[in-house]
């Protein structure tokens, strides 16, 4: 499989979407909150199946749910899947689409700041299992994503973190995303960028986000020539804090403290400058929030990332912007690096 996907950046939502929805071979996936926010707008009622909202939908019984549905309204092999919704929809959407029939096409409406910025793009599917993220899931590559900037102007101030862990993440592999950030002494509280001052700013960034990671994932479209390695920055200890504390947290705010920890336990790897101004950008998008995870739980998690190669656990290290190094640690390294880390953070 190649990886063949489009990426459409839209003022509004525009007739080809209502094309696409419109087709009586196209189905929907969203959640609750989604739908009645924006969804029920576009998608036909009777072809969209409605999941509870939360990390909680990511299971075998919202796959087993959907398939079910989409056999009770006649999908067939030649059905198209819209995943219209944040993360969670993206991720099981691309799921279903990825098993149904032995695999139908699929196209994303991502309508989250993480969403539009990351998780959307790049294939990546997966459901959870015993709280471990994503353990079981499948690359399987939409047709289409779709970005509406329109959606970004009504999310609560969780989700606008979220995404802008997902942002700085992107800025750390990117000179010219982190040199768009760096402004102001980087203490605007992320909220801001919804504001009429800086939404021209955001609107750039989610473009640059989404295109970067498209350019990181067609030159690396299954993480096997080491590239797309890079955009698990932050994600190992992201992670294991978000297996641990159970997804109480949003996946962007994991990654923010993921970042954080990480770039203490490597910190003579990185350059001084750069270490700088990736914990002002961090501070600021976290309003210095410090929530205590538990260090033993994290650790039991980090050992079963999916990530970890050779028995030992696999963090990425950004050196300096747009410089990675993998660093391969045993668990025994791991947890004596992690309890400085934390304690010294």
């Amino acid at each position: 499989m190649e990886y063949n996907s489009k990426l459409e950046f839209l003022g509004d939502l525009g007739t080809d979407i209502d094309d696409l929805l419109i087709d009586k071979n196209t189905f929907c996936v969203t959640d609750e909150n989604v739908y009645n926010a924006i969804a029920s707008d576009y998608c036909i009622k009777e072809r969209t199946f409605i999941l509870p909202s939360g990390e909680d939908s990511k299971s075998f019984d919202s796959i087993t749910a959907i398939t079910k549905f989409l056999l009770s309204k006649g999908a067939n092999r030649n059905s198209h899947l819209v995943a219209f919704g944040g993360g969670v929809v993206g991720d099981i959407t691309g799921f279903v689409a990825s098993t149904f029939m032995r695999g139908i096409a699929w196209s994303n409406i991502p309508t989250t700041l993480l969403a539009q910025v990351d998780s959307a793009i790049g294939g990546k599917t997966g459901v959870n299992i015993g709280g471990i993220k994503n353990i079981v899931g499948a690359f399987h590559f939409p047709t289409t994503v779709y970005f509406n900037r329109n959606f970004l102007r009504s999310l609560p101030k969780r989700e606008v973190i979220c995404g802008g862990g997902e942002i700085i993440k992107t800025a750390a592999l990117s000179k010219d995303i982190l040199e768009s950030l760096i402004f102001e002494d980087c203490t605007v509280d992320i909220k801001e960028f919804l504001s009429n001052k800086y939404e021209h700013l955001l609107i750039d960034i989610v473009y640059a986000c989404a295109n970067f990671k498209h350019e990181v994932v067609k030159k690396d479209p299954f993480e096997t020539k080491g590239l797309r390695k890079i955009l698990n920055y932050g994600h190992t200890v992201g992670h294991a804090f978000e297996t641990a504390d159970n997804h109480r947290l949003g996946h962007g705010e994991y990654v923010l403290h993921g970042m954080r920890i990480e770039n203490q336990m490597f910190k003579s790897f990185i350059e001084p400058k750069f270490y700088k101004q990736m914990k002002k950008l961090i501070d600021a998008a976290l309003s210095g929030a410090k929530t205590e995870f538990n260090i033993d739980k994290s650790i039991a998690a980090a050992t079963l990332d999916k990530k970890n190669s050779a028995g030992k656990i696999s963090i990425i290290i950004m050196t300096d912007a747009g410089k990675h190094l993998e660093q391969l640690v045993t668990k025994q390294e791991f947890e004596a690096l992690l309890r400085n880390a934390m304690q010294s953070a």
